[in-house]
């Protein structure tokens, strides 16, 4: 995802080695403009410039492209496709697109925003390589409930949610999955570019009839973490809380959203030995007037991390790998239940993103996507968590 700035000093990297170029790479409206023989040449593309047409030419044994200089089409084998950013010429030296010309000749691109950096592979084994040396930060977004005309901290106006899923899928990010997170943190898989994972807690009503139409729309997939105990088979309110999904809802959506782990019933709170309020699988509690022992805690924290998980895992017929903690509240006990009961990451609600060198995957960082944050705000909160 490259800044949308005029101009920046540009550095220019191929397999990893710094490439020279006489003329500085630039970026313009958006995109990253490279001296084209610098930039390809080294990877085994053969490069040819008509002087007289102002046309470039790249060739290797399977692919031929052409395009000109101030045309925003070019002929990749002998069909017209359309670029975002037309090839132009600075101090003498044709400058070109390098995200489509790398990628058209099926090469990696990658770009480092904090050191200004290009980097290009023509093997998916360098980039691999480069991942593992250079991991990615992934930011996960935490959403709960969608409210027409609420935007705070817990509630989000459904036309602000549609808002925020625009914004980013038009700043280039890519949503996950929970496989495909554990996956890259656990087997070193790689991830697509710019992901993100988009998430909701509880398994509210709304996540059914307002989120899941604007993501199956744009093409994107999000989580949602359920209290297992208060999805029902028909629809109907527990206990005076606000609706949740019903299975079948869950099912309908299977493809764009996830169902994942939020406890079987354990979303409230006890007193804890000290006398203050803590989550319930975060502490020992009091429980009839008498405080449980350590025994009692794991037991009964294990127990329900258990039910959920094969509750979800029965009613949607895949694996439960992800789960929440209910009110970001938890403990080394917490963590030591969820790891036998099976489940490969846990999410808090700390701010910040996840990194496969520097996150614990029991412990990961969520960004809490507050309603009242307008499109650009979100991509800056976001950004800024990068840094």
């Amino acid at each position: 995802m490259f800044p949308l700035v005029s101009n920046a000093n540009v550095v220019l990297f191929s397999n990893g080695q710094k490439v020279s170029t006489d003329v500085q790479p630039i970026i313009k409206d958006g995109r990253v403009l490279v001296p084209v023989r610098a930039a390809i040449e080294s990877l085994g593309v053969k490069v040819d410039w008509d002087n007289k047409t102002k046309t470039v030419r790249t060739t290797t044994p399977s692919l031929n492209t052409s395009f000109k200089v101030g045309e925003d089409f070019a002929t990749v084998n002998n069909k017209r496709v359309q670029i975002d950013q037309t090839a132009t010429i600075t101090d003498g030296r044709v400058l070109v697109p390098i995200r489509f010309i790398s990628e058209t000749h099926g090469h990696f691109v990658d770009w480092d925003a904090k050191n200004k950096g290009v980097h290009i592979f023509n093997t998916q084994a360098a980039y691999f390589t480069y991942q593992e040396t250079d991991p990615i930060d992934i930011p996960v977004l935490m959403y709960h409930i969608l409210l027409e005309g609420q935007n705070d901290t817990i509630s989000v106006d459904p036309d602000r949610f549609k808002e925020h899923m625009e914004a980013i899928k038009e700043a280039g990010y890519t949503t996950i999955t929970d496989y495909d997170l554990v996956a890259h943190l656990k087997e070193h898989k790689p991830l697509p570019k710019n992901p993100i994972l988009i998430t909701f807690d509880d398994g509210y009503i709304s996540n059914y009839t307002e989120a899941y139409p604007v993501l199956k729309e744009l093409n994107m997939k999000a989580t949602v973490y359920v209290i297992a105990s208060r999805i029902f088979d028909q629809p109907q309110i527990y206990n005076g809380e606000l609706e949740k999904f019903t299975w079948a809802n869950a099912k309908e959506m299977e493809g764009t959203i996830l169902i994942q782990g939020h406890t079987y019933d354990s979303h409230f709170k006890g007193e804890s030995p000290n006398g203050k309020q803590r989550g319930m699988i975060a502490s020992r509690v009091n429980l009839n007037g008498q405080l449980e022992t350590q025994k009692q805690f794991e037991e009964r924290v294990y127990k329900d991390f258990v039910k959920s998980k094969e509750l979800i895992e029965d009613k949607m017929g895949y694996n439960v790998v992800g789960l929440t903690y209910p009110y970001g509240d938890y403990s080394e006990t917490t963590i030591k239940m969820a790891k036998k009961a099976g489940y490969e990451v846990a999410y808090t609600v700390k701010s910040g993103v996840v990194n496969k060198l520097n996150s614990l995957p029991y412990e990961l960082n969520r960004i809490t996507a507050d309603g009242s944050f307008t499109p650009e705000k979100l991509l800056k909160v976001i950004e800024d968590e990068m840094k």
